[in-house]
């Protein structure tokens, strides 16, 4: 399969899944609750309920509504927040994508900076203290929960220590106790990937041929090594993003970040629909779109993949 008809597929699949989610997400908020009850308030009569019903299209059918929605859709309407004056709800996404960005970035990087040197040292001392240490933070990271760790660290760090504010997003400090609380998993992830694809590495024949050549072994271990080994790291770094993004609604709220995942939980709490179902669609595809890349990342990565065998 030629590159361009690969990515071209890719990039098919990802648009499907982003269908996928938006018809899921929609029925899902159409069916379940009243949001007209939550709009018109407490005291509201049932006219007033009718006429807000009648105002955001709540008495037509669902199919009716779902074809008004793809048609917004299709002409990158996203539509407006029903409180908070209307406001469009892609401005408000836009305000806080930022944020969002910003904590996954962090988090993917203490990932990767932590987990593939320590994963390099555990798999070249196995055995050793280091490679000890390596499996029981692994263990660790994959074991408590991102919210329960962002906790312990605001009630040590924040408010015994006094090192870190308890939230916000004023200045890098505000960045260290979430980017580390959304991206332990990650860490154990890739380091426990990058010690096994090392070990299985470094007892290759090109590797032993790499050596026989009488290379240092510093370039044997990162040139030739590190590098093969860094597939399957990858193939997971896919798969990580879409947790990272998942991730960060817990962690927003948990310390109080402004970013989108905790503008879905403020949407879903005031019964906001049209900023919930933006929302998704925008992380959806933001998933769908770095899986695509990931894939075709592969064949610069590793020079035993090619376009024509991908």
């Amino acid at each position: 399969m030629q590159f361009w008809n690969f990515l071209a597929l890719r990039l098919l699949q990802a648009f499907a899944v982003v269908f996928i989610v938006v018809t899921l997400v929609f029925l899902v908020s159409r069916l379940v609750g009243n949001p007209e009850q939550f709009l018109a308030g407490p005291d509201a009569t049932n006219e007033d309920i009718e006429g807000i019903k009648e105002r955001f299209g709540l008495n037509d059918s669902i199919l009716v509504q779902y074809g008004d929605f793809l048609g917004d859709l299709v002409q990158g309407d996203l539509g407006y927040s029903w409180v908070g004056g209307g406001v469009s709800t892609i401005d408000s996404i836009g305000d806080r994508a930022w944020n969002t960005f910003k904590l996954g970035a962090a988090a993917l990087v203490f990932a990767i900076a932590t987990a593939v040197p320590l994963g390099v040292a555990a798999a070249l001392r196995r055995g050793g203290a280091t490679d000890w240490l390596a499996r029981a933070l692994a263990v660790v990271g994959q074991a408590v929960p991102g919210f329960w760790l962002g906790l312990m660290m605001i009630f040590f760090f924040a408010v015994d220590l006094g090192w870190f504010p308890t939230g916000g997003a004023v200045g890098w400090r505000a960045l260290v106790l979430p980017a580390i609380s959304l991206g332990m998993l990650e860490m154990a992830a890739i380091m426990r990937l990058t010690r096994s694809g090392m070990i299985e590495v470094m007892d290759t024949d090109f590797i032993r041929t790499a050596r026989a050549k009488g290379l240092p072994e510093r370039t044997v271990v990162l040139r030739h090594g590190l590098r093969h080994a860094m597939l399957p790291v990858v193939t997971v770094l896919g798969l990580s993003l879409g947790r990272l993004i998942a991730g960060s609604v817990i962690i927003e709220v948990v310390f109080a970040w402004p970013g989108v995942g905790r503008l879905i939980i403020d949407s879903i709490v005031r019964s906001d629909y049209p900023m919930v179902q933006a929302a998704i669609i925008v992380l959806a595809a933001s998933i769908s779109l770095a899986n695509a890349l990931v894939d075709v990342s592969y064949r610069f990565i590793d020079p035993r993949i090619r376009a024509g065998s991908i």
